[in-house]
């Protein structure tokens, strides 16, 4: 019998559901069980190969693979898959003796990242142990993107956001904050190897209905909306605040407006 072959995704998808609903495949059952044995740090580090911040994606994630989870088929309630990357990530010890090694000598490739958000940063992640120069341009002072602008501290606090993407940084990523990419043209002139463009689309969804125009000044998209209060720009609301929408981005205004006095 030929050994089963894990690297196959459609595996996932007959075995184990909550591995398969899972955008990036994560081993959960592997880091469940490593967690229910105290291994804090061997679960974070399994989590780490596949989705890169297990204490960011703990406290924010969509969690797509509890529905999938078939504890729901025999309990009122899957296993809470989410919180336990986050009971993985807080209880860890230190993770940098089992992080890649970068090698001295390069290969002689460099590449542009452009944007500083969680897909550059994964990009610089993988390629760097590999001997690349990447090199990171971003228009704020700090890395993250909508990492960092868009989702509220009392949700994501900053010290887990620091603390996930300098491991990355520490890695020997060449960073540009402040820098913004003008001319995609003028920047390949330059003889990059490669460029990733992963600037990411900040824009929400707005509704064009009766008022929407006469109302503008009193109406806001959430993730700009968001993203002022996180810089410090909106520090107050009116009494009343009506939200459309019910999903993450709306709770977090719901929940922002509460802590600005907001009813």
């Amino acid at each position: 019998m030929q050994p089963t072959d894990i690297k196959n995704p459609d595996y996932f998808h007959k075995v184990v559901d909550c591995q398969w609903a899972c955008p990036s495949h994560t081993p959960v059952p592997e880091y469940i069980r490593l967690i229910a044995a105290r291994r804090y740090t061997d679960a974070y580090m399994v989590n780490w190969i596949s989705n890169v911040f297990p204490g960011i994606l703990g406290r924010t994630c969509d969690r797509p693979c509890e529905p999938a989870c078939r504890r729901g088929r025999v309990e009122s309630e899957p296993v809470a898959i989410c919180r336990l990357k986050r009971v993985a990530a807080d209880n860890k010890g230190d993770i940098r003796p089992y992080l890649p090694n970068i090698p001295r000598e390069k290969n002689g490739k460099r590449v542009a990242l452009i944007g500083a958000g969680p897909a550059s940063l994964t990009v610089a992640r993988d390629l760097m142990p590999l001997g690349y120069d990447c090199v990171l341009f971003e228009g704020e002072e700090r890395a993250g993107g909508m990492i960092w602008t868009q989702i509220p501290r009392f949700r994501l606090p900053e010290e887990v956001i620091d603390e996930e993407i300098g491991l990355i940084l520490e890695m020997g990523v060449e960073t540009r904050f402040g820098h913004t990419v003008p001319s995609m043209k003028a920047l390949l002139e330059e003889g990059w190897d490669a460029v990733f463009v992963g600037s990411g689309a900040p824009r929400g969804r707005d509704l064009d209905i009766p008022g929407r125009r006469e109302a503008a000044l009193n109406i806001h998209i959430g993730i700009d909306w968001l993203a002022s209060v996180s810089f410090g720009h909106t520090q107050h609301i009116g009494r009343r605040v009506v939200v459309l929408c019910g999903v993450n981005t709306s709770m977090d205004c719901c929940r922002s407006s509460r802590r600005l006095c907001g009813e």
